[in-house]
């Protein structure tokens, strides 16, 4: 466990970090680096259409 006061005095001047809490308590941090994006799996499938993909699930549904 890391203590949340360890945590901000930990935190990066600049950049992104995700940051896992569980049960009040932060359980990890990590550096989100330049050539890493966040984001959520909805999100993603959002992208990759809008890039021209097609998804579709592996019992044959398009996405």
């Amino acid at each position: 466990m890391i203590t949340k006061q360890y945590a901000i005095d930990n935190l990066p001047y600049t950049g992104r970090v995700i940051i896992r809490c569980e049960n009040g308590s932060v359980e990890s941090i990590r550096n989100v680096y330049n050539n890493e994006h966040v984001a959520s799996f909805n999100a993603l499938i959002d992208l990759a259409k809008s890039a021209g993909y097609s998804i579709v699930s592996p019992d044959g549904i398009k996405l």
